[in-house]
């Protein structure tokens, strides 16, 4: 999803990229976004915390934008 090593990534509800992937990244608090492509030509993201709570949702081409702005 963000040109990293995915194979490291936690899918919490199926590995096709429909479910939601957790970075290996986030560490043992779980303090975490969680993002999925359950929507074709979209990414959605929500609070790991809160999973049944607000989305935000991103067009593919805002979301490459947005992520290769934090390199």
């Amino acid at each position: 999803m963000t040109g990293r090593n995915d194979s490291q990534a936690t899918w919490r509800d199926g590995r096709d990229g429909t479910g939601w992937r957790k970075s290996s990244r986030s560490g043992t608090g779980g303090d975490c976004c969680e993002a999925s492509l359950g929507e074709p030509g979209r990414v959605v993201l929500r609070d790991s915390h809160h999973p049944d709570g607000d989305v935000l949702r991103f067009r593919t081409r805002e979301w490459l934008s947005l992520v290769s702005s934090l390199l």
